[in-house]
Formats: structure tokens, C-alpha cells, sequence
């Protein structure tokens, strides 16, 4: 393994993302709509790790102007990650293809390349087939661009694009607006710009980019959260750190948080699920094992608020401050599962991602040397 700061902070990223997404996947549905923090309690306690889990097969609709979208019946081991950290992981082959930053259209070619339609709604969440059949559709002439088929979701501020998004902080290490301004663009495939789905993404990506300065602290990661989004998204983000001034508990704040965003909507949009994540980063301390026991009995999305919480995390403490065990938990689960398509392990998948970062910085550097030619002229 590489040791430098750099590498472990692009492994805990990688790692601590999945392990949200798996811990959280356990106890969602039981969370949603309308069960909240006190289903999960009374149905297991107060969880502190990985579970079995089963997606059940069943037809549900998100909103009523959605279509009806099927779930296949799938067991899961202690520790398989589901639908978000599928496409997290694609969005991190793109930057690893790239060496670099991404555009929403090579994000889409790494869909059309690695999404198999028949597999939609086992591990890849079922809504993906809509957006996934218009980015087939037609030909070279008459297919959809990729950047405006997110315009056309019946979901605005569906929460999948916040999830996916950690890779673009990780790509954009250190520099939080240019984190904000490429995870807006990859978004585009799944979200209307401008969205719920769109600010909610920049508020994890810009966060997850500070936490790669070796003098971060968690108030700097929590402001550059707070300067890369439109002054309604901020307000709710304060909204939920004001909470969290006042209840700096993972087990008080579950009720007050409960009771805040409840009324708005029975499952979690991207900007409530962002403000989540960034009250318990400000309560935790960006601490990975308390942020991921908290995501997971906080309620409401918890898988979400767990896969976004986790890359913030995992950048600021390091794959040191990973809890190993949960790691080679994950890994386990996922190599036996044969329906994901995460076939790079994640140790593997961080050393394509530490290349493709120094790989940036080369082309910075000499962007730099160019400018410094050009003054000196």
C-alpha cells in the first residue's frame, strides 16, 4: 500500500463510503416512509454494525407521477453495500479511465459500458432504467445528450446524485468550488441543474475535497460546504447545524431531526439527506465509526446519509482511522454477491484513483509552468 497522506485519505474515502451505504442499506426500509429513527430502534436497539439484510421484491412508486418501479428479492450478507455505491463506483471507473476530471458525457459512457438492463433493480436501484433506456435510445443523430436527460426525471431532488458523488471530491482533492462546479455537471445525468439533486451533490462534494487539506478542521470542511451552494441550500444546511448546537448527541438529535424535515416529505430529498450528513459530521467530529453508527440509527434515508456522510469522513481521518474489521466486512460481501458490478476491490479502486489525481495535478503543474512562461515574456 502507498503511504502517504494522500493515498489514505483516498482509501478512507473509498472505504468509508461503502461501509455508510452497507450499514445504513440494512435498516433503510424499515426507516421509510414513515418510520423514522424509533422503527429501527424497536425492531434492533441501537445497531453499531453490519447485518444481514433482504430487498424484498415488490413494485413501488417514489412520487405519484412516477412509474411503477420493480425490486428483485435479494439476500445480503453483513456488509453488502446496495444502489448507491453501485453507481458511485462507475463514477469512479469514469475518473479512473479519464485520469482526471470528468464530463457527464464519460460518466454516461461508463454506464452504456458497465449496466446490464436485466440486473436493474437488484443492485442497481430500479428508477436508473428510465434515465438508463433514454441514454440508449436512438442513434448517433437522434439519441438524447446525456446532460439533458437528468432534466427530464420525475424526481427533481431525488437523492441518488449526492450519493454517487464522493469520487468527484476525491478527483478535485483540496480544491472544494471546482469540486461544487464538476459534481453539478456529472449530476446532469441523473438531475435537473439547478435541483435539489444538484446542490445536495455540491454540498458533498466540496466538503468531502476540503477534507483533503492536511490542515482541515471540521468547521473549514463544514463552511466549504456552505460557500459552494445557493444561498436556500445554505439556509438549510444551517437549519440542521443549529440542531446540532443543540442536541451534539447522535442519539438526541435523532427526534429533533425527525420532527424538522418530517413534514416536508415522507422519504428524504438530496438537500435534507446533505443536511443530515453535515449535522453529524459537525456532532462526530468527522470521527468514522460514531458518524456511521449515527447515519445508520438516525433515520429517514439512512443508506444516503450514511454513502455521503462516509466519503467526508473517510478523507478527513484517513483509511487509519477506518475501522478494519468493517473494512474486510465489505470487501467479503461484496465479492461474494454476483449481481455488483464493483469487480475492483477497494484498495484497488483507491490506487486508481491516487493515480488519476497525481495524473490532475501534472496537468495543473503544467498549466502553471505555461502562465509562468507566458508573465515572464
Amino acid at each position: 500500500m502507498v503511504e502517504n497522506m494522500l493515498f489514505k485519505k483516498i482509501y478512507g474515502s473509498v472505504a468509508a463510503a461503502n461501509i455508510g451505504s452497507a450499514m445504513g442499506g440494512a435498516v433503510e426500509w424499515v426507516s421509510v416512509p414513515g418510520g423514522g429513527w424509533k422503527a429501527i430502534d424497536e425492531k434492533w436497539g441501537w445497531v453499531e454494525g453490519f447485518m444481514p439484510w433482504i430487498q424484498q421484491e415488490r413494485d413501488v412508486r417514489y412520487w405519484n407521477n412516477s412509474p411503477l418501479l420493480h425490486y428483485y428479492h435479494m439476500d445480503m450478507e453483513p456488509g453488502m453495500t446496495e444502489d448507491g455505491a453501485e453507481i458511485r463506483y462507475l463514477l469512479a471507473l469514469a475518473i479512473i479511465e479519464k485520469q482526471g476530471r470528468i464530463t457527464v458525457d464519460e460518466l454516461a459512457e461508463v454506464w452504456k459500458k458497465h449496466i446490464k438492463r436485466e440486473d436493474i433493480g437488484r443492485l442497481v436501484n430500479p428508477h436508473i432504467v428510465i434515465h438508463y433506456d433514454r441514454l440508449m435510445a436512438g442513434n448517433s443523430v437522434t439519441r438524447i445528450p446525456p446532460r439533458l436527460i437528468g432534466s427530464m426525471t420525475p424526481w427533481p431532488g431525488l437523492v441518488d446524485a449526492p450519493h454517487m458523488i464522493g469520487p468527484i471530491g476525491i478527483i478535485n482533492a483540496g480544491d472544494p468550488a471546482q469540486a461544487a462546479y464538476d459534481a453539478a455537471e456529472v449530476s446532469l445525468l441523473i438531475q435537473p441543474p439547478e435541483s435539489g439533486g444538484t446542490e445536495s451533490s455540491k454540498v458533498i462534494a466540496a466538503a468531502t475535497a476540503a477534507a483533503f487539506d492536511p490542515d482541515a478542521t471540521v468547521d473549514s470542511i463544514i463552511q466549504a460546504a456552505r460557500e459552494n451552494v445557493s444561498i436556500n441550500t445554505r439556509g438549510i444546511l444551517d437549519e440542521a447545524l443549529e440542531l446540532a448546537a443543540k442536541y451534539p448527541d447522535i442519539k438526541a438529535i435523532r427526534e429533533p431531526i425527525r420532527k424538522h424535515f418530517m413534514p416536508t416529505y415522507p422519504y428524504a430529498d438530496g438537500v435534507e439527506t446533505a443536511a443530515e450528513v453535515i449535522a453529524l459530521f459537525a456532532i462526530t467530529k468527522g470521527d468514522v465509526r460514531e458518524g456511521m453508527i449515527g447515519a445508520t440509527n438516525l433515520g429517514r434515508d439512512t443508506d444516503c446519509i450514511g454513502g455521503m456522510l462516509g466519503p467526508i469522513c473517510g478523507a478527513y481521518k484517513g483509511i487509519d482511522g477506518v475501522p478494519s474489521e468493517w473494512v474486510e466486512a465489505v470487501e467479503k460481501a461484496i465479492a461474494n454477491n454476483k449481481y455488483t458490478m464493483q469487480k475492483i476491490d477497494m484498495i484497488n479502486l483507491s490506487k486508481g484513483l491516487y493515480s488519476a489525481v497525481l495524473s490532475h495535478r501534472n496537468r495543473l503543474d503544467a498549466q502553471t509552468s505555461l502562465i509562468e512562461r507566458l508573465k515572464n515574456k
